[in-house]
């Protein structure tokens, strides 16, 4: 794929992958901008950096003032030279190999935002061991999310999305920590975005700190986040329409 891409990885102390994760990204995709987007305290951005010594595509920048992912992904966007881009995690559960699936039905102009789905009939999960309440969680989620805008979503909560800049920056998401990933689903699916769900193959965490580990607890502010979107949003176009 010889398509201008920006690939956005946000991270929190990944110094053991981010080396393995932009090498990898770079043999998918030669040509790819790679903005590596460094919160936490340990050497992921020098390791980054080394890299970038050898490949002026690569952008490393140091997050000082980090208040979580949905922040580190703005920054991501916000200094982007593409019009087309994705996010993947730097812990290596998601296969950079697998990003040309996700950005394909995009510049194909067949979606305006498409997420690597791990819970379809297709996707390849056998090297993940998943927890009940994870499972549960999501599902939850997926089927709340699913129910209040007419699509069905697979998998909100998935660290491998892509989309265009004119979906992103219109969607404006403004969480900082995870609720972002909520604020895109329910706003693109209101301003008429479309969406893909793409199977994917999944693996467990190589490295790094996980941001899911409060289970319920972000559940439960996802589905209420989702909420208040759809009500608030309902009604400021009530008004708008009188």
């Amino acid at each position: 794929m010889n398509q201008p891409i920006s690939v956005i990885i946000s991270c929190f102390n990944e110094e053991s992958t981010i080396q393995e994760c932009v090498q990898r990204i770079l043999k998918t995709l030669p040509d790819a901008e790679v903005i590596v987007v460094h919160g936490g305290r340990d050497q992921t951005a020098s390791k980054a950096r080394e890299i970038a010594k050898n490949h002026p595509n690569i952008r490393v920048l140091k997050n000082y003032g980090d208040t979580g992912k949905g922040h580190a992904i703005k920054i991501g966007i916000s200094v982007a030279t593409h019009d087309v881009m994705a996010q993947v995690d730097a812990d290596l559960q998601f296969m950079p190999e697998e990003l040309p699936k996700l950005l394909e039905p995009i510049f194909r102009d067949e979606a305006d935002i498409t997420f690597g789905a791990r819970f379809m009939p297709d996707s390849d999960v056998q090297h993940y061991k998943f927890s009940f309440f994870r499972v549960m969680g999501n599902r939850t989620v997926n089927a709340y999310f699913s129910f209040l805008t007419g699509l069905r979503f697979y998998d909100i909560t998935t660290g491998h999305k892509a989309w265009t800049r004119k979906a992103i920056e219109d969607i404006q998401f403004q969480d900082n920590r995870f609720v972002y990933e909520a604020e895109i689903a329910i706003k693109g699916a209101m301003k008429g975005y479309r969406f893909k769900m793409i199977p994917i193959t999944y693996y467990n965490r190589l490295g790094g700190i996980s941001g899911h580990g409060r289970g319920w607890q972000e559940s439960a502010s996802i589905i209420l986040t989702g909420f208040k979107i759809l009500l608030f949003g309902t009604l400021w176009k009530a008004r708008m329409i009188r």
